[in-house]
């Protein structure tokens, strides 16, 4: 991958984190007709960054109007990590649930495409997006998980060769994490990228499963 092209991909995801702290402002009508000025960025109390970092809490829990019976509502933590631009890049596409459920689809007659929650294991068998295959995005660090990024590699499809490694065969991936505010799905594509997996054959799932439970799509809890 050209350093350019990693570059403009790391300053689209700074410039993100950029203005969700400065905010950007805007104008619009209120209800009464009056226009006004509004800045908008993200709100942070100061004692949501108290909460613990850790499935059962960011994810568990259910709230809503008390009217609202229990099964018809979730409770999301808002504060966490950093908000991802709707691309990763002009090659990798970004989902949306419909376009997972045809992926689910074609990945269950097709072995060549693979849905892949890129979470560490402790999220992934908290809950997952059934037919999921746990690949950790620490594993794509080759320096660091050697034994791990080669079994990742031939779950891909991947083959290693002298020069490096043949993606003729590899399959084509839709990873997710937490969020649109989860860096573990974007982390791993960057690194795949840096060992030559094609883009064209990697797919974003942005919305993640907190996007994927907030509209009452199942999940499961791996064995």
């Amino acid at each position: 991958m050209k350093k350019t092209s990693l570059f403009i991909i790391l300053s689209s995801f700074l410039v993100a984190s950029s203005l969700e702290k400065i905010g950007v402002e805007t104008n619009y009508v209120d209800e009464q007709g009056n226009k006004k000025a509004i800045l908008i960025k993200r709100d942070k109390p100061a004692e949501c960054f108290s909460v613990k970092f850790d499935p059962k809490i960011v994810l568990g829990g259910t709230a809503a109007n008390k009217s609202v019976p229990q099964n018809c509502k979730r409770d999301f933590v808002t504060y966490m990590g950093k908000v991802s631009p709707i691309k990763f890049s002009d090659k990798v596409e970004t989902y949306g649930e419909v376009e997972v459920l045809e992926f689910i689809e074609k990945a269950n007659e097709n072995k060549n495409y693979l849905l892949v929650d890129s979470r560490t294991e402790d999220w992934y068998y908290h809950s997952t997006i059934p037919s999921a295959v746990n690949i950790p995005y620490l594993y794509a660090n080759k320096s660091q998980y050697i034994n791990e990024f080669n079994e990742m590699m031939k779950t891909l499809g991947a083959k290693e060769t002298k020069n490096g490694y043949d993606f003729t065969d590899a399959k084509t991936i839709l990873l997710f994490c937490n969020g649109v505010w989860c860096g573990q799905s974007p982390e791993a594509m960057k690194q795949l990228i840096k060992y030559g997996y094609p883009e064209e054959k990697m797919k974003w799932y942005r919305g993640g499963i907190q996007s994927w439970i907030s509209l009452g799509f199942p999940t499961i809890k791996p064995e």
